[in-house]
């Protein structure tokens, strides 16, 4: 394995451990501020929970695709070939089994499904769309993945 691929991959654990970490650091801390007073803890959730969250998704976003950019340039131009290929037959492919589902949403049927289940004890839109969201996203990774195999399984 390269050096560069090694040294991105150390990186890239030693982030995810030092936030695991901070994450911990914090969420120990806010509830230990907050233990004795659960509706300053509602209002300090309400404020400044969308913030915190939102920072925390670009950042956490920026860094993988800083990563993602690093290890492609890292790689031969076979393994850039493979993934790009996989990325385009196999993440297509998955998106289009997402795009059927979502063309038979709109169906008059469509009214009557139901998850069997909730997230987080919550069963509103907005955590349907996420549900939704990363089905698609599953289908595109699971698409990815076997285009891929069969990129190296035709070339080996």
């Amino acid at each position: 394995m390269p050096r560069t691929v090694v040294k991105i991959l150390i990186g890239s654990a030693v982030a995810m451990v030092a936030l695991i970490i901070l994450s911990g650091v914090a969420g120990y801390a806010v509830g230990y501020f907050f233990a004795d007073d659960p509706d300053a803890m509602a209002r300090f959730e309400a404020a400044v929970a969308p913030v915190v969250l939102g920072v925390l998704g670009v950042g956490l976003m920026s860094a993988a695709l800083w990563t993602a950019v690093l290890w492609m340039r890292s790689i031969d131009e076979a393994a850039r070939e493979a993934h790009k290929s996989a990325w385009f037959w196999g993440g297509s492919t998955g998106m289009m089994l997402g795009g059927i589902a979502i063309i038979l949403s709109f169906l008059p049927q469509a009214s009557e499904w139901r998850l069997p289940f909730t997230f987080f004890d919550r069963d509103d839109p907005a955590i349907h769309a996420a549900i939704g969201a990363y089905a698609m996203i599953l289908l595109m990774l699971l698409g990815y993945g076997l285009a891929w195999a069969w990129w190296w399984w035709k070339r080996r």
